[in-house]
């Protein structure tokens, strides 16, 4: 047990330090004014849910809200520990904040100029491998996937992934159906979605000692209650189900904005 932990430590640490997007600040030893990111995205994928082109041109559309100076983004999959399938960081990047205007008199021009090409660079190379990282995260979903460990999976990324970032604001984009389908709980019935008791089944979450901590992270939804072509949703069903996840995310330190199902009328926050 002990040995886990160190090695969960040890991840977190890692993961904290990663920047797939090279410094501009570093390479041309310029001291960052503002190595804190302002607002980051974490775009968590559940591998069990296969999107529709438009949902995946939102999601595109909205992630390229936050490719920005002093944004960062982090693009994570997740379903369960089946198949190689289980909890991955396909990337995660910073933008650097740009310089002050009257930090750039105490630069040689020369310098500057380089600076200023290689922001240029920065936002280019950060837009092309984040965008290659989504499309292959929300292409390698599979709804044949046999289980969907979703409050496990949530857990073990906010406390490793959302709440250890630096940046002062977070925001979360969920792309999921949220129908849990593990050894904690499931909510299918009959090859469909099942009314869930909320009551009953965040008792179940407890027990399991899966609770989240979203660190005060703004959360929106997409994708919930998609049970493919055959399956049945009733409004009520429905409904029970975006409950429960009220219920969680109120819990769980986050400030649920919106839940798609599937779609979201709005942009997220950037």
């Amino acid at each position: 047990m002990k040995k886990l932990l160190t090695l969960l430590t040890l991840f977190s640490v890692l993961l904290l330090a990663r920047n797939d997007v090279p410094s501009c600040y570093k390479a041309l030893h310029i001291e960052n004014p503002d190595p804190v990111p302002q607002k980051e995205l974490f775009i968590l994928v559940d591998q069990t849910t296969q999107l529709d082109k438009k949902l995946m041109i939102y999601t595109y559309k909205n992630m390229m809200h936050f490719i920005k100076n002093g944004y960062a983004v982090t693009i994570a999959s997740f379903s369960s520990n089946a198949n190689g399938k289980y909890t991955d960081v396909a990337y995660s990047g910073k933008l650097e904040a740009l310089l002050p205007k009257e930090a750039k008199y105490d630069i040689a021009k020369k310098k500057l100029r380089k600076y200023q090409s290689c922001m240029n660079g920065q936002y280019r190379y950060a837009k092309k491998k984040a965008t290659k990282a989504l499309v292959t995260t929300l292409k390698g979903a599979n709804k044949k996937l046999p289980h969907s460990d979703i409050l496990k999976s949530l857990n073990d990324i906010a406390e490793h992934i959302i709440k250890p970032s630096p940046a002062k604001k977070k925001v979360v984009l969920l792309v999921s159906d949220m129908m849990e389908h593990s050894s904690i709980t499931t909510f299918y019935q009959k090859g469909g979605l099942k009314r869930i008791d909320t009551k009953k089944e965040m008792a179940k979450l407890k027990k399991s000692g899966f609770t989240a901590d979203f660190d005060n992270a703004d959360v929106y939804v997409i994708g919930a209650g998609m049970v493919g072509k055959k399956g049945y949703r009733d409004s009520k069903t429905l409904k029970a189900l975006t409950d429960f996840w009220e219920t969680y995310f109120k819990e769980s330190n986050a400030n649920l904005k919106a839940i798609g199902t599937p779609m979201l009328l709005e942009d997220i926050g950037s």
